[in-house]
């Protein structure tokens, strides 16, 4: 039943675009005809031609009574600050924004469930998407946008303990949902989402998925950009870092036409093979050459038969000794004292193999041929297991390459999807969904080197993503730690339990709707509740999230019962064999 009040229990005080304010006149009768009745609940206020303003309960406050020194006591009235959020029009039908409403409104409602259906109903079913529930009404299913939802980026945010990971592993298992038709015939529908996965926790809730770890990620340091490639080899700091860079850029390049002969146009960011090794043996040549005083040829004391003059550095080469007037130091000799070590180190590393040594099971590399197989790990199209998402689980990568990584991979999907796009002349075809889950690690408002190329490929997608059918959903419990120019860019935002006051205030800035009424219960949100806003829901709504049934590893430990066990043995044998990455 919709309660209804007459003018003998209210009054309407203010109406204004922001906020309508209504005295509560019979506290005692409000309270009664209204025991569920809570700040976020929903009014109907309607005038004498039956237009009618939905607005929200935001706050209420007792009104001062003065009885003038007189002993009769009078009863305390309350009012009411409500937010409009939209209207209904003549056909019952919400719609969002302002309306004109005759002075004085003269009816109010606690909006029923009838109206609350009326505001949550889909008119396209097949764009339904629906993975919560009205908070205050869990019998109302909340009806998203699923076109405008994904298309447009999105922003997961929530405190440790919200029930953030849960709330994006539902988000993707309903997303992924094959219909009816393609479930009885057992056959994949065309979703796609690549999950970028810190601490390895999605597994279990996509058991289908296709996993990739530092074990089986096959990421070829060929494949990166000059960026890229100069974040992972050059220190930015020296003094001397033009000339690094140039001549890593000079060896990069001559090293890729000399490995690519049939290819005609070839520069610094062509995703070609390239041999590291020999580019080492470039720059270590370089640091001890000696050349012509007179014309500056380099003086190599014997040139290796059969291999080209321009590409002789990239062997292992002796040159001839200084001799006054005649033979002087190279031009970089001696440059690159403290560059060459540092190469050195990092192609000796074994941690990073993955990256400068990986090998197929014969031992031999990947090459350029191999580009196919190397992007379709990524894209779900694998021979043996095409797979709707691919888990990135980066908890195994060193941490100083873990922003690398993510660029590298953003980008090469970016790329896909904009050169499959030149050739089908339609994004739509094959869509991509990238999650970002605890983003502020890798996409920081930091200005440090060793996050700008990583920034450069996220902020280039969030820019111009969705032209090419690659959106965003960008998760973490710092929101106010990442790169505002990839956070701005969101325009579905699904924010869950924030704690820390500067992350609230960092939310309510960037989200599209300003609607106080709701934004302001951000701190005070139960797990798996969370507030949806934008354009692919009706309104701002605080949900409840619905139960998973292949949930992510990511509860929290209870500690004080664990403690209360009997003490467990250890099996530290097989604990030191895991850690020496034995087994």
């Amino acid at each position: 039943m919709t309660d209804k009040f007459n003018s003998d229990i209210f009054k309407i005080l203010t109406v204004a675009p922001n906020l309508i304010q209504i005295e509560v006149i019979d506290a005692d009768k409000f309270k009664t005809d209204t025991s569920d009745f809570t700040i976020g609940s929903y009014l109907k206020i309607s005038d004498d031609s039956n237009t009618s303003i939905i607005a929200l309960v935001q706050s209420f406050k007792i009104k001062e009574t003065n009885n003038g020194g007189e002993t009769e006591t009078i009863q305390p009235t309350f009012i009411l600050d409500a937010q409009p959020i939209g209207f209904l029009d003549e056909n019952g039908k919400f719609r969002r924004g302002g309306q004109q409403i005759a002075i004085p409104p003269n009816q109010v409602e606690i909006a029923d469930i009838s109206i609350l259906q009326s505001i949550y109903a889909s008119t396209e079913s097949e764009k339904e998407f629906i993975f919560s529930s009205l908070a205050q009404n869990l019998a109302i299913d909340i009806a998203v946008d699923g076109d405008r939802f994904f298309s447009k980026h999105i922003a997961v945010v929530g405190s440790t303990g919200s029930g953030k990971s849960g709330t994006v592993a539902k988000i993707l298992q309903e997303g992924i949902l094959p219909n009816q038709e393609q479930d009885k015939q057992g056959i994949l529908n065309n979703s796609h989402i690549i999950l970028f996965d810190l601490h390895g926790e999605y597994s279990p809730a996509f058991p289908k998925a296709k996993k990739l770890d530092v074990d089986n990620l096959i990421l070829p340091y060929w494949l990166m950009n000059s960026e890229e490639l100069e974040e992972m080899f050059i220190e930015s700091s020296e003094s001397n870092s033009h000339n690094q860079m140039s001549q890593f850029k000079n060896a990069v390049t001559l090293n890729k036409k000399r490995h690519n002969k049939s290819l005609k146009k070839v520069n610094y960011d062509t995703p070609i093979y390239f041999s590291i090794d020999e580019v080492f043996r470039y720059i270590s040549n370089h640091n001890i050459s000696t050349k012509d005083a007179k014309t500056g040829e380099l003086k190599i004391k014997t040139k290796i038969e059969g291999i080209e003059d321009e590409y002789q550095l990239f062997e292992s080469i002796e040159f001839e000794d200084k001799a006054t007037g005649k033979i002087n130091s190279g031009p970089y000799a001696g440059e690159f004292d403290r560059f060459v070590p540092r190469l050195e180190t990092k192609l000796n590393d074994d941690r990073l193999s993955f990256l400068l040594k990986p090998r197929k099971a014969d031992e031999t590399e990947y090459k350029t041929d191999d580009l196919s197989h190397i992007l379709r790990q990524f894209l779900g199209y694998t021979d043996s297991n095409e797979t709707n998402i691919t888990i990135i689980d980066l908890s195994g990568i060193p941490f100083e390459v873990l922003s690398l990584v993510v660029s590298l991979i953003s980008r090469l999907v970016f790329d896909f999807c904009f050169h499959y796009k030149s050739i089908k002349k339609d994004s739509s075809e094959i869509p991509y969904l990238l999650v970002l889950e605890e983003a502020h690690n890798y996409i920081p408002q930091s200005q440090g080197a060793k996050y700008h190329s990583v920034k450069k490929s996220i902020e280039r997608i969030a820019k111009e993503g969705r032209k090419y059918g690659l959106s965003l959903m960008i998760v973490s419990q710092r929101p106010s730690e990442i790169s505002e120019t990839i956070f701005s860019q969101c325009n579905n935002f699904v924010a869950m339990r924030l704690t820390n006051p500067t992350d609230q205030q960092y939310v309510k800035r960037l989200m599209p709707d300003s609607v106080s009424a709701i934004t302001d219960t951000l701190p005070v949100l139960e797990r798996q509740e969370a507030l949806i806003i934008g354009d692919s829901i009706p309104i701002p709504t605080i949900v409840k999230i619905k139960e998973l049934t292949d949930k992510p590893a990511s509860n929290d430990i209870d500690f004080r019962t664990e403690w209360k066990k009997d003490w467990l043995a250890i099996a530290f044998d097989e604990l030191i064999k895991k850690m020496k990455k034995e087994s």
